[in-house]
């Protein structure tokens, strides 16, 4: 939903692209490579960033439900479109209809998918979802050949592999990635021997994908670093990115407070002197959280503006008192590039004590986005 025309969310397709050329990289020739768009691409626009990266050459797109699915088969994108958290029973025919491939690990949902191809004469690609200690949604690693087994009454279903989620890959003490990986591997090779080729298998996100090879299997499922952010925001990112969201606005009033003059709700910031206070039009609904009261900053002329005072639902106050010649109509930069100076969306999830994720969601879930790089 678009909350005002006063603050803006930028996403650049050109650096998305240039991301996606720097994962695509470090993947070996073979190995199939299915970007995540779940959750409206992370803020950035389901179908104009799912356009962008079939266009750039991806061979698959993750999203988390069967709307999001939907909507990319209603604008036309035709590609191979994986429902990682599965189905409910009563979407399976929307699900089969569309040709939408589906995360499975109940047997219910087995059941349910395999009428739906009944019903409509077709086949489902399934992939088989593995809990190698994630400890969320999957099969323990010793369910999964009797659950195979049992879907010999269901011929319309085709496993096409096994999928496990890393817990920690973004950490430097990879100890327990390698323990899931040896697991992952050890299943796979097994399940192999029992009949089943699983080809598709796929374990790699953004970290295992550039830091571990083992982990590509048939196929890698990066997402955070298409987007710009590394997967561990305490170290860089070992291939270069580019942020694909910026977040800006602009100075709507310009005041000068006094020596002791007391600048939003609470009262939770006083002036130390006087003090030239810039009102900007975003607030927490436009997904600028209020844990950045007091503690975040903007960029206006290149310089960075701290918040003064707690984050209103429509307004914050920066003080430009630093500032020359700061008026009204100024541009604002909440994320991103202003005149060389910088405000990452790592930094501000720390200012929020959160992630990279979370701002990309939040900004692009509340705000008109406008695209470069078409």
């Amino acid at each position: 939903m678009m909350i005002t025309s006063m603050a803006q969310v930028t996403v650049d397709l050109g650096a998305l692209r240039h991301n996606y050329r720097q994962l695509r990289a470090r993947c070996a020739p073979g190995v199939k490579f299915l970007a995540v768009v779940k959750a409206d691409a992370y803020g950035h626009g389901l179908v104009p960033v799912a356009r962008t990266l079939a266009a750039a050459g991806v061979d698959y797109l993750g999203v988390a439900s069967v709307e999001e699915g939907l909507a990319l088969r209603a604008a036309g994108v035709g590609l191979p479109v994986l429902l990682l958290m599965g189905v409910l029973p009563q979407e399976s025919e929307k699900a089969v209809g569309a040709e939408l491939e589906v995360v499975l690990f109940r047997r219910d949902l087995a059941e349910a998918l395999e009428a739906a191809c009944r019903t409509q004469g077709k086949r489902a690609r399934v992939h088989l979802k593995v809990d190698t200690g994630m400890g969320r949604l999957g099969l323990f690693p010793g369910e999964v050949l009797p659950f195979l087994a049992g879907l010999a009454d269901c011929p319309h279903l085709e496993v096409v592999g096994l999928i496990s989620h890393l817990a920690a890959a973004d950490e430097e003490d990879k100890s327990y990635t390698r323990k899931q990986l040896e697991e992952f591997a050890s299943l796979v090779a097994e399940v192999r021997r029992g009949g089943w080729a699983v080809p598709l298998s796929h374990l790699a996100n953004s970290a295992a994908l550039t830091e571990i090879p083992q982990t590509h299997f048939g196929l890698v499922r990066p997402g955070i670093m298409l987007y710009g952010s590394p997967a561990a925001p305490q170290r860089p990112a070992p291939v270069s990115l580019k942020p694909v969201m910026s977040f800006t606005s602009e100075v709507l009033q310009v005041k000068d407070l006094p020596p002791g003059a007391s600048v939003s709700y609470g009262r939770t910031y006083l002036t130390r002197e006087w003090t030239k206070l810039a009102v900007v039009p975003v607030g927490y609904c436009n997904g600028y959280s209020r844990l950045l009261s007091n503690r975040g900053a903007v960029l206006i002329k290149g310089r960075r503006a701290p918040i003064r005072g707690r984050v209103c639902m429509n307004l914050i106050m920066v003080d430009g008192t630093h500032i020359p010649g700061l008026e009204v109509g100024e541009a604002v930069t909440l994320l991103g590039e202003d005149q060389g100076s910088r405000i990452t969306a790592e930094e501000l999830a720390a200012w929020a004590q959160t992630i990279s994720y979370e701002i990309y969601c939040a900004l692009g879930a509340a705000n008109p986005r406008r695209y470069t790089g078409e």
